[in-house]
């Protein structure tokens, strides 16, 4: 193991970072080391981070763009970074979303470019999540005019979001050096791509009202 802080198990959890642990289990399928270390050490940030995590990448939970072309940003953006982590991670919630092998190989390269299995929307998300994970989106004119030709605004802030999380997540995977869990764990992610309600995730945050003053005084974990 590699990890340079340590997490907590479900068992050890208790209070706030046992009620992030069961919001983590519903929305994303399973926990996360990274958010095992987060409930471990800062679980009061913890259920906000859990909460936009999967308000901007799950289904049903917030964003209403179609969760698969945020998904081919969210891996694009992982794969740029050269994040193992977050690579396996989006890539097993792609495929859960019907990303093939196939489409995830060509990811990889600029192949996705002139690949007869990505559309010209999906062509445009990953040209621009590249651009902004390089910093370059404020200066390519024809990657924000490609975007605003095939997109609504709406489209792109949410596609923007789900990017930019994931250039914040790589960084934090990298330095903290997380372990990566086996991949039939990560599979559990796939019993998230459907049936979930955003009036789930609002009772979920509905729930901070008492628990974090409870916190605060120390009298929760």
């Amino acid at each position: 193991m590699n990890q340079r802080l340590k997490g907590l198990s479900h068992e050890q959890a208790t209070g706030i970072a046992k009620e992030v642990f069961a919001a983590s289990d519903r929305f994303l399928g399973r926990t996360s080391n990274l958010v095992r270390i987060l409930s471990a050490h800062s679980p009061y940030i913890a259920r906000w981070f859990l909460g936009l995590v999967a308000s901007v990448r799950q289904p049903g939970l917030g964003a209403t763009t179609d969760a698969r072309l945020r998904n081919l940003a969210n891996i694009k953006t992982s794969m740029v970074n050269a994040c193992e982590y977050c690579t396996a991670h989006t890539s097993i919630f792609g495929q859960g979303l019907g990303i093939s092998e196939e489409e995830l190989e060509v990811l990889g390269s600029d192949a996705y470019k002139t690949s007869p299995l990505l559309d010209e929307r999906d062509k445009a998300v990953i040209a621009w999540a590249e651009a902004m994970t390089r910093n370059t989106a404020q200066r390519d004119k024809a990657v924000w005019e490609e975007m605003k030709r095939l997109f609504t605004d709406t489209e792109i802030v949410e596609i923007s979001m789900a990017c930019a999380m994931f250039n914040m997540i790589n960084r934090l995977n990298d330095s903290f050096s997380t372990d990566l869990e086996t991949v039939d764990y990560n599979k559990k992610q796939w019993n998230a791509v459907a049936g979930l309600s955003v009036d789930e995730i609002e009772d979920y945050a509905r729930r901070f009202a008492t628990s974090g003053p409870a916190q605060r005084r120390g009298t929760a974990g």
